[in-house]
């Protein structure tokens, strides 16, 4: 991933067997990704996990 400009990602929460919830941001960076995730959704804890969906360049 090149840092030429933002992307989306889909951040997720939860467990696979228990149920997942999950937010499309777009970010910088992975990092970035977790941090407005969790602005977005402060009753859930702090994201792990953030995959990236799509480059814009």
């Amino acid at each position: 991933m090149t840092p030429r400009g933002s992307h989306l990602f889909r951040v997720i929460w939860g467990d696979p067997f228990r149920g997942l919830t999950q937010e499309i941001v777009t970010a910088f960076d992975v990092d970035e990704a977790l941090v407005v995730a969790h602005e977005r959704r402060p009753e859930l804890p702090r994201p792990r996990t953030a995959l990236l969906v799509a480059e814009n360049g």
